[in-house]
């Protein structure tokens, strides 16, 4: 399997939750009433936003590295299916969003919260496997 594929999924749910509101523009100034496509010129400076923000989104805070790896595994050993990962995903975001209450959780968790994550999803096939 390809994990690279699995990364930029990954970074891509995360960009697209942060640049919502630039994507919702950006969409909002090309759409037209008649057929006819607008001039791409019209709707440079929110393109821009746009891809500004994707930039910024794609770089990845250093603390963030542990909770993007459990995402990453999480989603290997799910064989693809980010729907199964959404408590690791969510957290990866938390992350990415604000470092610093990032920080203070993990200051606060318990040594048991701090184990390394098992992700089996062998054993509950049944639960997660959508052709089961």
């Amino acid at each position: 399997m390809n994990t690279k594929s699995f990364e930029v999924l990954i970074h891509s749910q995360f960009a697209f939750h942060k640049c919502r509101s630039e994507v919702h523009k950006y969409e909002d100034c090309r759409q037209t009433t008649s057929p006819i496509p607008k001039d791409p010129r019209l709707c440079r400076d929110k393109a821009r936003e746009l891809v500004g923000c994707y930039k910024e989104a794609e770089r990845m805070h250093p603390l963030c590295l542990a909770p993007f790896n459990d995402v990453r595994e999480c989603v290997f050993k799910a064989d693809g299916n980010i729907f199964n990962c959404k408590k690791e995903a969510q957290q990866f975001v938390d992350c990415q969003m604000d470092q610093e209450k990032y920080q203070d959780f993990l200051s606060l968790s318990t040594d048991k919260q701090k184990e390394a994550l098992q992700f089996d999803f062998f054993n509950y096939r049944g639960h997660f496997d959508k052709y089961s």
